[in-house]
């Protein structure tokens, strides 16, 4: 199957005095999306073919919620500064923060040691520390997420929710989603999250292997496998890398 290009455009809405610009992609996909990310961006996916018209009429609708998020994710700027991996930098585990402890050596790897990474490579650089503190990530999300996966799983074994598949990668605007076909992704970085975070992002998309929208039958699903979870969505709505 051959890769599509997406179609990008820039537009803007308006609500009360403010205006509100947003980056608009066609893709082949059944319905419009809207996403607002940390640093106030707007994001509208349309399916590829629908009418410009009825697009900006579509967002315009949900201006009331885009505003609100956007001032939400206010709170938090500035934004941290791209991380450059260096000695005394601090880095997020399970929502707590470490500070990074380098050293040169033939040894690679990481240890959790009190409140710091310390991380050996030979000739320290920024690519090399960084490479093996995303390495050492990937080894822990993989053993947490699967576990916590098996614990849901056991836990509700009348909802029949097995994924065919899980994978684990960086994602840049969502922290998981679930295809059709019932394989899950998860953002590795989700790992830096804290644990009743994880847990709700898991939960979420079990639940999309049994409904795939956001329909008032698929929170009713997700609030018998997790009654919390509003709680941990907005705690993970506030949590920035």
């Amino acid at each position: 199957m051959s890769a599509s290009l997406d179609i990008v455009s820039h537009h803007s809405l308006t609500f009360g005095q403010k205006l509100i610009p947003f980056q608009l992609t066609f893709r082949p996909k059944i319905r419009l999306s809207i996403s607002v990310l940390p640093n106030r961006q707007v994001m509208v996916a349309a399916p590829e073919g629908q009418a410009l018209e009825k697009i900006l009429a579509l967002v315009k609708k949900r201006a009331g919620w885009i505003a609100k998020k956007r001032n939400y994710f206010e709170q938090f700027h500035p934004l941290p500064d791209e991380k450059r991996f260096i000695s005394g930098e601090t880095h997020l585990y399970l929502g707590r923060q470490y500070r990074l402890k380098l050293q040169d050596s033939e040894a690679r790897g990481v240890k959790l040691v009190g409140k710091y990474f310390q991380i050996s490579v030979k000739e320290v650089d920024r690519e090399k520390v960084k490479a093996t503190l995303d390495a050492w990530y990937m080894k822990r999300a993989e053993k947490l997420f699967i576990d916590k996966v098996d614990w849901f799983l056991k836990s509700q074994p009348s909802l029949r929710l097995t994924p065919k598949k899980i994978t684990i990668r960086r994602m840049t605007k969502r922290w998981g989603s679930c295809t059709k076909a019932g394989s899950i992704l998860l953002n590795i970085d989700l790992i830096k999250a804290p644990l009743h975070c994880i847990e709700y992002v898991i939960a979420h998309e079990l639940c999309h292997l049994r409904i795939h929208d956001h329909s008032p039958a698929f929170y009713r699903l997700l609030s018998r496998l997790m009654p919390d979870w509003e709680k941990r969505k907005s705690r993970l709505d506030g949590f920035v890398l």
